[in-house]
Formats: structure tokens, C-alpha cells, sequence
């Protein structure tokens, strides 16, 4: 029993990222029914037919309007990068000032020169400007966007992320993100596409009441 309690609570919740959970849960509950002499496989099999045509389904409910909502979201994402790659450098910048002043201008200066330790500080390197920037364009700010799709698209969340990586793959051509010297470039989409993803189902499970 606690085996098929954990298939029926998966397959729900594979199924509810294509549709409604009341909907997963009637189909799961059908299944798990029809199941009795036919098995496992052929229940999962079911499921993953039922997964792809409710995600067909899905993407034709209101497609014109999910391609809007992801074309705006580009948008905001460009704001939220720039917002987050400045605050990140700032916060960077400001820890390795401090290490500077305690290296240089404390009492740690006498032990580092008694040590034969000091050295001139450097200015922050090159390559971690660049993995801040990277980090925030393709992974941390693509996770928040997701996070704020779950108000709009909940239930929506595979569909979402399918149109957003045509929509954003044309929006990365035409209309570029370009921090400092690092830009969000078509063959990245897919990455950035995962952690939207990844943030949409993270805030969706966060939020959703636990079920005993």
C-alpha cells in the first residue's frame, strides 16, 4: 500500500503541472482503478500518454496570452538582472574593502608585516565580476521570474516554460540583455528556461498547503 500511495502521489503531481490537481487527482484515481491487473508499467505508461496530451491541451487553453506574459517577462527580467548583478557588486565590492581596511589600515597590519605577510590588495578580479553577472543572468534571476509566475500561471508551469523558450530565445536575439561584458544569448534560453522552471515549482510547492 505504501508503495502505490507514493506511485498515486507522484503521478498526481506530475500530472497537476499540466492541468488542475482536482483533474490529476481524478485521472490518477482512474488509473490506479484500471490498474488492479494490468501493473506498474502499464499505469506509468498511461500516465506519461495522459502527461503529453494534457500538456497539448494546455498549451492551446490560451496560448496567445501565455506568449504575452512571457514576452513581458523578459522585461522584467532585464530589470531584475541589472537590479541584482548592481546590488551583488555593491555587496561584493563593500566585503573586500573591509578585508582591505582590517588587512591595512588595524592592528593586523603589524602582524602581517612582523610575519612578513603583507601584500598590496588587488582590485576585485576580472573573473569575479564576470561570475557574479553570469550567476544573476542565468540562474538567480531567471529562479525569482519563475517564482513570480506561479500568481499567474499556477497549474500552467511545464506550458509556461515551453512558450518561454521559444518567446525568449527570439527575445534574446532581438532585443539583447547586455550587463558590463556579458550578454544572455539564445543558447543560453534553455538554461535560464530551467530555472524559471525550477523557480515556478519551488514557490508553487512552498505556498501549497501540506497534505498529510
Amino acid at each position: 500500500m505504501r508503495r502505490r500511495a507514493r506511485a498515486d502521489t507522484l503521478a498526481e503531481t506530475l500530472l497537476s503541472l499540466v492541468g488542475s490537481a482536482d483533474r490529476a487527482g481524478s485521472v490518477v484515481g482512474d488509473l490506479i482503478e484500471e490498474a488492479g491487473g494490468r501493473g506498474r508499467l502499464w499505469f506509468w505508461r498511461s500516465v506519461a500518454r495522459l502527461w503529453v496530451a494534457m500538456l497539448g491541451r494546455d498549451l492551446l487553453t490560451a496560448p496567445v496570452a501565455m506568449a504575452v506574459s512571457c514576452a513581458a517577462a523578459w522585461f522584467v527580467y532585464m530589470l531584475v538582472s541589472v537590479a541584482l548583478a548592481f546590488a551583488l557588486y555593491v555587496a561584493v565590492t563593500l566585503v573586500w574593502g573591509i578585508v582591505y581596511v582590517f588587512d591595512n589600515h588595524t592592528g593586523l597590519e603589524l602582524l602581517t608585516r612582523a610575519l612578513n605577510l603583507r601584500f598590496d590588495w588587488p582590485p576585485i578580479p576580472d573573473l569575479a565580476t564576470y561570475l557574479i553577472q553570469a550567476a544573476v543572468l542565468f540562474t538567480i534571476a531567471p529562479f525569482h521570474i519563475g517564482r513570480g509566475s506561479v500568481r499567474f500561471w499556477r497549474g500552467h508551469e511545464v506550458s509556461l516554460a515551453v512558450v518561454m523558450l521559444i518567446i525568449w530565445s527570439a527575445m534574446a536575439t532581438f532585443v539583447p540583455l547586455v550587463v558590463v561584458g556579458i550578454s544572455a544569448r539564445p543558447a543560453m534560453v534553455p538554461v535560464m528556461v530551467a530555472f524559471v522552471l525550477a523557480g515556478a515549482l519551488f514557490e508553487r510547492f512552498r505556498s501549497s498547503p501540506a497534505v498529510s
